[in-house]
């Protein structure tokens, strides 16, 4: 079972990604600045709309297909 993403889960992301192009590509700094700005920015535009298809799946009510790609 995959676990409901929590507000910490979004610096691992962002480690994760910034260690892995670092190793593999040989990124430098300005990688790790433009995954942490586009991750943050990701997270607080879709973040809010996640919670409220959550709650929406709880109650039993029916999701759009668009709906369904942010669970996903």
């Amino acid at each position: 079972m995959i676990r409901t993403f929590v507000q910490k889960d979004l610096q691992y992301v962002i480690e994760a990604h910034i260690r892995i192009y670092r190793n593999e590509y040989n990124y430098d700094h300005s990688f790790a600045e433009f995954i942490t700005n586009g991750a943050r920015r990701l997270y607080q535009s879709v973040g809010f709309e996640v919670k409220g298809v959550r709650k929406q799946m709880l109650s039993g009510q029916e999701l759009t297909e668009e709906q369904w790609e942010l669970v996903l």
